[in-house]
C-alpha cells in the first residue's frame, strides 16, 4: 500500500481558538470592557511631561544597550553573552525614569489590582496566543513563515543557548525588566497621552493605538505572527491600565506572560 502522510490536526491550537473565544465572548457580554470615562489618568503628568519621560526612556536606553554592546567581543557577537549585556545595559540605564515615574504617581493610587491583573491574564493571554497560532499556520502555509519556527529572536537565542549566567541575567531583563520598563513606557505614558490627543469618550481608540505600536516596535525581533498575538496582549495590558487605574495590574501580566513563553521553550528541550 502507498504510504500515506499524515496530515497535522492542530489539536491544541484548535482547543485553545475555543478556549479563547469562550472568555472573550464572556468578557464582552460580562461588561467587563466598559471603561471609566475619566479618573485614571495621571494628573501629576502632564501629556507633554509624558511624551518628554517617554523620549530620555528611549534615549537612555539606546545608550545603555550601546554601552553593553561595547563590552561584547566580536566572537561573542550574535550569542546570548551580547544579549545579556544589551538587556541589562538597556534596563539599568532606564532606572532613572521609572524612578521619576514612581514619584510623580505616588499619590495616584491602583485599585483592584488582583483582580484585574487574574482577569486580564485569564482572557487576553489565550487571546493572544489564539491569534499567534492562527495567523502562524496561515502565514505558514503561504510560506511566508516557516512551520518550525519560535516567534521571538531572544526564545530562539534562549532555546539554542546554554543555561549559564548570561541566560539567566536575560531571563530576568525578559520577564522582570521587560514587564517593568514596557509597561511604564507604552501604558504609564504613551496610553494616557494618547488618550488625551484624541480626546473622545471611550479609551478604546487610545488603546488600539497605542497596541499598534507597541506590536510593530517588535518587528525586529518578533516574526509577524507573534506580532499580531502581542497587539492582542497589548489590547488586554492596556485594559489593565485603565481598570485598574495603575501599572502594577499590566506589569503582572506582562511578567507572567513572558515568563511562561520562557517556561515553554525549556520545557521542549527536556
Amino acid at each position: 500500500m502507498p504510504e500515506v502522510e499524515a496530515t497535522p490536526t492542530y489539536f491544541i491550537e484548535v482547543l485553545l481558538a475555543v478556549f479563547a473565544l469562550a472568555v472573550g465572548i464572556w468578557f464582552v457580554r460580562s461588561s467587563q470592557s466598559s471603561l471609566p470615562r475619566q479618573g485614571y489618568l495621571d494628573p501629576a503628568i502632564t501629556p507633554t511631561m509624558a511624551i518628554l519621560l517617554a523620549a530620555s526612556t528611549l534615549f537612555l536606553g539606546v545608550l545603555g544597550a550601546w554601552v553593553g554592546m561595547t563590552q561584547v567581543p566580536i566572537d561573542r557577537e550574535g550569542t546570548l553573552f551580547e544579549t545579556a549585556w544589551i538587556s541589562a545595559g538597556a534596563m539599568l540605564a532606564q532606572i532613572p525614569v521609572l524612578m521619576a515615574y514612581a514619584t510623580l504617581r505616588k499619590r495616584c493610587g491602583s485599585r483592584n489590582i488582583t483582580q484585574v491583573a487574574l482577569i486580564g491574564y485569564i482572557v487576553f493571554v489565550p487571546l493572544a496566543l489564539a491569534t499567534a497560532s492562527v495567523f502562524h499556520i496561515f502565514l505558514a502555509k503561504l510560506g511566508v513563515e516557516p512551520f518550525e519556527i519560535v516567534g521571538h529572536k531572544t526564545l530562539t537565542l534562549l532555546l539554542e543557548g546554554e543555561l549559564d549566567s548570561s541566560a539567566w541575567v536575560v531571563i530576568l531583563c525578559a520577564t522582570i525588566g521587560a514587564g517593568i520598563t514596557e509597561e511604564v513606557f507604552y501604558r504609564g505614558l504613551l496610553l494616557p497621552t494618547f488618550v488625551a490627543l484624541f480626546n473622545r469618550k471611550t479609551a478604546w481608540g487610545a488603546i488600539i493605538a497605542t497596541s499598534i505600536l507597541f506590536a510593530c516596535m517588535h518587528a525586529e525581533v518578533a516574526t509577524y505572527s507573534a506580532m499580531a498575538g502581542l497587539f492582542v496582549l497589548s489590547l488586554g495590558l492596556c485594559w489593565a491600565r485603565v481598570k485598574s487605574s495603575g501599572v502594577l495590574a499590566p506589569i503582572v501580566i506582562h511578567i507572567v506572560f513572558n515568563a511562561m513563553n520562557i517556561a515553554i521553550v525549556y520545557s521542549t528541550t527536556l
